[in-house]
């Protein structure tokens, strides 16, 4: 491309302060991939988000089943007992269009059974804003403020890259480090030195559109603004040209061992898969599943798995069941955590058209290889007699504890990094387990133990704590919520047993977290009036 031609077409992207692309890479006010540290660049951990925009309901999807409370405040829209695919002899219960069937690797039922499944219930945050747009860079941007004047331009996700990878935005990583699978790219990926992803929907089309972009000219001294400008724009033409190729080349190595057909999630997984599959080295991937504003004609009335939400929910489960069976019988599976996310749940009354409002709490989900994340559920079922005083479920999850879980134990981040990523100190719930890399040793859990005695605390109480070995350590304590409340402890603790006096807590219910170095151990204790 000559410098007269590639300077036409910078013209046209440069006309406005608002992004634009060039081949699906966002053009912002700086280049926006580099090189990775150390730490990140060993680690083939691969991340993906699956966004169900327009909050879905979560008590028609986790069913609380045994709660007659439920039944009475849906009386349209309940999900009968009997038709709910229950867990074992526990009182889980799953919406049936969920547990799929042997066609589809047996959806979130099979994945439960086959311990590839964690389920976590009544997740939100303070003050819940149930704008979709709000809620949803609340979520996309992991820091908590409702405040209308207060920005949120930066994801989680980006922010992390940002903060960990030194050399940004000066030096191109080998593959792309984020890839959002249609769309325009989401605030997830944007940080305050730009963006860390592209948006693709083909990836030949792809490639044709980002195929010789790069200019024939090098780079111009940058002894002024249009210099400064051309040598940008240049550099978001090289990865356009570079990426393109690495997405393609990947894209053709790589194969699926399953029919994930050729709409929608499962779609959209399928090509993750394939990328995967055919090496492309990118460590994030988002996908999108509309249509959860399910305000009128939820479901049908006369069959619980037919109408928008049960179809919505069928599409989820085989989707990410085909996705786990492709990823087994090719092999990257341990490689491999993904989670769902959507911006609020619904209200727990039904409303007059049988459908159901925006809410407050909701549910997600983690899926991934028995290595890779402890199945389970975490949380309890919603109380449906004790509601907030907007007639809301009471949240008991902080949302960013599944976000820290992942920057600590997924992606080798610092409690520090975690903190700043964040906005404040939250504690991992703990449902992904850390997998160490070549130069990382392999993480011994037995490290220690922590109990408290008495538990419950009636006045005086203590943190036992019991080592090994002698360890640098902090220990923190936090709300069941996950937010923090105070710090215990900081320096070295010898081998052997120790014993720590509690703070002066009121009364309820908290966690206590261990840690040093990579190792992390929670207990939690009472406290009674």
């Amino acid at each position: 491309m000559q410098r007269r031609d590639f300077l036409r077409a910078a013209a046209a992207l440069t006309t406005t302060a608002a992004a634009t692309h060039i081949a699906g890479i966002p053009i912002r006010a700086s280049s926006p991939l580099l090189s990775l540290p150390p730490r990140v660049m060993e680690s083939d951990n691969v991340l993906i988000i699956i966004q169900l925009f327009g909050g879905n309901d979560a008590l028609n999807t986790v069913i609380p089943a045994e709660n007659d409370e439920y039944y009475r405040i849906r009386p349209t829209l309940a999900i009968p007992k009997a038709q709910a695919w229950r867990w074992l002899s526990t009182d889980l219960y799953l919406h049936p269009s969920l547990a799929g069937d042997g066609l589809y690797g047996g959806g979130f039922g099979g994945l439960m059974d086959q311990g590839r499944l964690a389920i976590v219930q009544d997740v939100g945050y303070d003050n819940p804003n149930l704008s979709h747009f709000r809620s949803t860079d609340i979520w996309l941007s992991g820091i908590n403020s409702s405040d209308p004047f207060v920005r949120l331009n930066e994801g989680w996700i980006g922010r992390f890259f940002a903060r960990v990878l030194p050399d940004f935005p000066a030096v191109l990583p080998e593959h792309p480090l984020c890839v959002q699978i249609g769309g325009t790219l989401s605030l997830l990926f944007q940080s305050a030195k730009g963006d860390v992803g592209i948006a693709l929907a083909d990836p030949q089309k792809f490639f044709e559109l980002g195929r010789g972009s790069t200019p024939d000219e090098e780079p111009l001294p940058e002894l002024d603004a249009f210099a400064r400008e051309f040598n940008y724009i240049r550099s978001v033409a090289a990865q356009a040209d570079q990426y393109s190729q690495a997405v393609l080349d990947a894209y053709t190595r790589g194969r699926t061992t399953v029919d994930y057909g050729s709409r929608g999630l499962p779609a959209q997984l399928g090509m993750i898969a394939r990328l995967i599959s055919g090496g492309l080295k990118t460590k994030v991937y988002h996908c999108y599943l509309g249509g959860f504003d399910t305000h009128v004609q939820q479901q049908e009335a006369d069959d619980v798995t037919a109408g928008v939400h049960p179809s919505l929910l069928e599409q989820l489960a085989n989707g990410v069941a085909l996705f786990m069976q492709d990823a087994l019988q090719q092999g990257f599976a341990k490689r491999v955590v993904g989670i769902t996310i959507s911006e609020f749940g619904r209200r727990p009354y039904e409303n007059g058209s049988r459908g159901t409002d925006h809410g407050a709490a909701g549910v997600q989900f983690v899926f991934g290889d028995g290595d890779s994340i402890r199945s389970s559920r975490f949380g309890t079922a919603p109380n449906l007699q004790e509601l907030d005083s907007n007639g809301d479920l009471i949240y008991q999850h902080d949302y960013r504890r599944l976000y820290a879980d992942i920057l600590l134990n997924w992606f080798d981040a610092t409690p520090e990094d975690t903190a700043a990523i964040l906005g404040e100190r939250i504690a991992p719930l703990n449902v992904i387990k850390r997998r160490s890399v070549a130069s990382t040793p392999p993480i011994d859990d037995t490290t220690g133990a922590l109990t408290v005695a008495p538990n419950p605390v009636a006045g005086y109480g203590e943190l036992i704590v019991r080592l090994r070995q002698l360890s640098q350590a902090t220990i923190e304590v936090y709300n069941m919520r996950g937010q923090f409340v105070a710090e215990l402890f900081s320096g070295l603790l010898p081998e052997g047993t120790s014993r720590l006096p509690l703070p002066p807590l009121r009364a309820g219910s908290y966690l206590i977290q261990f840690r040093s170095g990579r190792h992390l151990l929670q207990t939690t204790v009472t406290v009674g009036q």
